[in-house]
């Protein structure tokens, strides 16, 4: 007896986890109702659209570059007409024979004449001459010019002298080439020959007489 009411007596434990079950459960039931619920809203659709392309100039050519033929025909593919060309089609257009063609058939031509005159001979004869002597060039100085001062001296020695002449034959200048080493020797051999020479004028290709040149010496020597 004593035995069956302390088994009916109610467990503590058991009684607590009983109790506390429920209470979990409604504990969570109230957490939850308690939550609040964000829903994000969807983004709106994106709309395309088209971006049209900016055209960029080209760049200024450089003088400095070579420019080729070849570059140019592929960069303009169109072709032009010289305003002096004729389109000119050999399939549909007659051909027109001119009149006479037929009878030259069987004609040897020979050379044309085209009227150019050839080259013609010289029409001057002449050749061109220089200035020459018309007296003795050996009688220009003679040993009575030798004076006696020089012959005092023992003045010696050969001078050569070119001669200028005019168309007329004259002498119009001396200059000593060659001097003899004493300064009135050479004076005295251009005034000398100057004086006495006498000449024939040059001549040119055609005939006609021309100023020109002459060139000679003189030796002096003292006479015995």
């Amino acid at each position: 007896m004593t035995y069956a009411s302390h088994a009916r007596r109610p467990n503590p434990a058991a009684l607590v986890g009983a109790l506390g079950i429920p209470a979990a459960v409604g504990a969570l039931l109230v957490v939850g109702l308690a939550v609040t619920v964000v829903v994000t809203p969807e983004p709106p659709p994106l709309q395309g659209f088209t971006v049209k392309p900016i055209p960029i100039p080209p760049p200024p050519p450089d003088p400095a570059a070579p420019t080729s033929n070849t570059s140019t025909k592929a960069a303009s593919p169109t072709t032009t007409t010289r305003p002096d060309t004729i389109p000119f089609d050999f399939a549909t257009t007659p051909v027109t024979t001119l009149p006479g063609v037929d009878e030259l058939k069987g004609v040897e031509v020979g050379p044309v004449d085209f009227g150019i005159p050839g080259p013609s001979p010289s029409a001057s004869p002449f050749d061109p001459v220089g200035a020459a002597p018309r007296n003795n060039p050996a009688r220009w100085v003679l040993d009575s010019d030798y004076r006696a001062n020089w012959l005092r001296q023992g003045l010696s020695g050969s001078a050569r002298f070119t001669l200028t002449i005019d168309a007329a034959g004259k002498v119009t200048g001396c200059s000593i080439t060659r001097s003899t080493g004493h300064g009135v020797l050479d004076a005295a051999t251009c005034e000398l020959v100057t004086k006495r020479s006498r000449f024939d004028a040059a001549r040119d290709s055609s005939g006609r007489p021309v100023s020109g040149s002459y060139s000679g010496a003189i030796t002096w020597n003292i006479p015995d």
